[in-house]
């Protein structure tokens, strides 16, 4: 796996397309969710992970997790990476430890990090022996998320542990914090009223965006000014969704392009011949019901058929994807677009397609 084993012309798509026409690209990371449990509830979240979302249908196995690995290494060569990531990863240690050392055993290489919201730091000896471990099997950085909303949730002591000793471990280039100007002036709501919670929910959104899907986009909206549909009406998803290098892959197999959750591109559930690669190759935009009306329309176009079946636009929206959101979240709980739009974790509801 020492060179880029596709070209842009090996996609069906691709190959109908004159030289100046956008292609579609060439997946090159991957993020794999192996797991929407998560000891927390956030609500920033693009999902809905919580400690009740597990479903064994939506957890990551090993064995699909190596697959979607060896994919995107075949995909994009020694460029290829994969990050993992839940949920929360480190909810089964085992598991992780396990996906590694197989990782590790086939040379597979491309693990650009892991992420984690240091839920599982609480003594130091476990901490540094599960990343002394992990170092071992090809861990180089260590992502911590550490925000307003992570720490109404997670002990400020449990993140600075792990800061610690994944510095020690790993070194300073092997660490990530998401973000840093929280850790150095943390701001803890769990306490506050709710009246003061939003206000530091406000505050946080000010500085950096949140993608507004999932609980944040049941939590997070009613902090924005909103906007009417019509607002959105010129603008489609066409750079986003034929120019989305990354792709996230759930434990039940859905591929979904860059951070559009919710959208299944395609589905590779673990025994079945088609692999990450295949999929790629095969994948022509123009026959995604879904996909095809973003890339040329934008939400407005999916708004033309959601009226059809009775949606009735809001009052506003806070954002393109939050619109769009709202709309797919409809089709989803009226059944329509049965393999395009799931699962229900990332609607509001439980249990996987």
């Amino acid at each position: 796996m020492d060179r880029e084993q596709v070209r842009l012309e090996d996609n069906i798509y691709n190959r109908q397309m004159g030289p100046a026409e956008a292609k579609f690209k060439i997946w090159c990371s991957a993020g794999l969710m192996l797991s929407y449990w998560c000891p927390s509830r956030c609500a920033c979240c693009y999902v809905f992970s919580s400690p009740e979302a597990f479903d064994p249908a939506a957890e990551m196995s090993v064995e699909l997790a190596l697959a979607c690995w060896r994919g995107i290494r075949r995909l994009a060569g020694t460029r290829g990476r994969v990050h993992i990531t839940g949920g929360e990863p480190f909810g089964d240690f085992e598991r992780l430890e396990h996906l590694l050392q197989a990782a590790c055993e086939e040379g597979l290489g491309g693990l650009e990090k892991i992420e984690t919201n240091a839920f599982w730091c609480r003594d130091e000896g476990q901490v540094r022996q599960w990343l002394l471990r992990l170092r071992e099997l090809g861990l180089t950085k260590l992502q911590i998320s550490t925000d307003v909303y992570h720490q109404e949730y997670v002990p400020l002591e449990r993140v600075q542990l792990a800061v610690k000793v994944a510095q020690e471990v790993l070194g300073s280039n092997g660490l990530q914090i998401r973000w840093r100007d929280f850790l150095a002036k943390p701001v803890l709501v769990g306490p506050m009223t709710p009246q003061d919670r939003a206000a530091s929910f406000r505050a946080a959104l000010d500085r950096r965006g949140e993608r507004l899907l999932g609980r944040a986009a049941q939590e997070l909206v009613s902090l924005f000014p909103l906007r009417n549909y019509d607002d959105f009406a010129e603008y489609n998803c066409k750079r986003n969704l034929l120019g989305a290098r990354h792709v996230h892959i759930d434990g039940a197999g859905n591929v979904f392009s860059g951070t559009c959750i919710g959208i299944i591109t395609g589905n590779l559930p673990c025994g079945e011949q088609q692999s990450l690669d295949e999929l790629w190759r095969s994948f022509d935009y123009r026959e995604h019901p879904i996909i095809s009306v973003l890339v040329e329309q934008g939400p407005v176009g999916l708004l033309k058929r959601a009226e059809q079946s009775g949606y009735r636009p809001g009052r506003g929206y806070a954002s393109k994807c939050h619109f769009c959101y709202e709309i797919r979240r409809f089709f989803y709980q009226h059944n329509q677009f049965g393999r395009y739009l799931g699962p229900g974790l990332c609607y509001g509801q439980p249990g996987v397609k």
